[in-house]
């Protein structure tokens, strides 16, 4: 690794040590254990379960997304839903065991390899979807409000603010898809007013913004279709409940009392947490943003570190074995993943 990559890394490498060494230092460890022994398999089997699923919910997600698309020779692509979901889950395994998301490159070289279209258009693809996991997460942010004990008393000051600030920022992000669908079905429209608008702002700003802007329309430009937006909206909430629910059957291993909420608000907190820089595998940032989480909930300090580990090995272990059979039985190597042009397709 050359030192501009090395130095790169080295902020998440900080980070991450950082929260883990503080995770493993304020524990007392007996009563972690002591945790863990008393753990109830099936719950954390039944976890384990659902959050693979959502793999195959991206698959269908991102089947959805390419349905649109055209080949170079003017063709619909080809989408078989068993070899996206190979490269799906590849994907997002690398991007557990490797630095700089290395997965969001990964995919769309073996979607192009799968489907016959383009590199650059699945680039455009992957931004989307992100969006599309933002819009999924505000869902659940509303759903944590629509769930939250209707007693606040009982928790302290936590659940009134959970239902007001929730309440804002998902009300904001709804309004925020609204805006998105209205760009994505009259970019004409969308495109005149924004101009007017960016008129107002200081030259040198002005023309960044504008090109920004311009990026995300061609990004919208494949989805222009109501019927594509709705149906991978719809496989966002469902991808990102089955998160929270995830979450909630775990609670159930660990005999926790908590409401569905608390899942919900769990699932957000930790989607949050993963956008700082760390280091591969989502260690320590993961585990701290976890154990506070449930720590806000009333729970004691030793079990929520508990069910901190737990969560992590059911999220993380199970997609870094099954990618790496999936790799080893495609036979790739990692040097084919770069995002260089691909190889014809036999």
């Amino acid at each position: 690794m050359d030192r501009a990559r090395l130095l790169r890394l080295l902020p998440g490498l900080v980070v991450s040590v950082g929260f883990l060494s503080w995770f493993a230092w304020t524990a007392e460890w007996e009563r972690v254990v002591e945790s863990l022994a008393g753990v109830k398999l099936p719950w954390v089997l039944a976890s384990a379960s659902v959050l693979f699923s959502e793999f195959f919910v991206r698959t269908l997600r991102w089947r959805v997304l390419l349905g649109p698309m055209r080949t170079a020779e003017g063709l619909p692509p080809t989408l078989k839903i068993g070899r996206l979901f190979v490269a799906t889950v590849v994907g997002m395994s690398l991007n557990v065991v490797l630095p700089f998301r290395a997965g969001d490159f990964a995919r769309p070289y073996l979607g192009s390899r799968e489907t016959g279209l383009p590199i650059p258009p699945l680039v455009t693809i992957a931004v989307m979807e992100r969006v599309f996991d933002i819009l999924g997460l505000v869902s659940v942010l509303l759903l944590m409000v629509a769930t939250l004990p209707a007693d606040a008393a009982a928790h302290g000051p936590l659940v009134t603010n959970l239902k007001v600030y929730g309440g804002i920022f998902g009300i904001a992000g709804m309004l925020g898809l609204a805006t998105m669908i209205a760009m994505a079905v009259a970019r004409a429209q969308a495109r005149s007013l924004f101009l007017k608008l960016a008129t107002l702002l200081p030259g040198p700003i002005q023309g960044r913004v504008i090109q920004l802007y311009e990026g995300l329309c061609d990004g919208l430009e494949v989805v222009r279709s109501l019927r594509v937006v709705g149906l991978a909206m719809g496989l966002s909430l469902i991808h990102w409940t089955g998160g929270a629910l995830s979450i909630y059957l775990l609670f159930r291993a660990f005999s926790l009392d908590l409401p569905f909420a608390a899942a919900a608000f769990t699932t957000v907190a930790i989607a949050l947490a993963a956008a700082l820089p760390q280091a591969p595998g989502f260690f320590g940032v993961f585990h701290a943003a976890t154990e506070k989480t449930l720590v806000l909930w009333g729970q004691a300090v030793d079990p929520s570190k508990a069910y901190a580990i737990v969560l992590w090995g059911v999220s993380f272990i199970p997609l870094a074995i099954v990618g790496a059979l999936l790799f080893w039985r495609e036979g790739l190597k990692l040097s084919e993943l770069s995002g260089r042009p691909k190889p014809e397709k036999s």
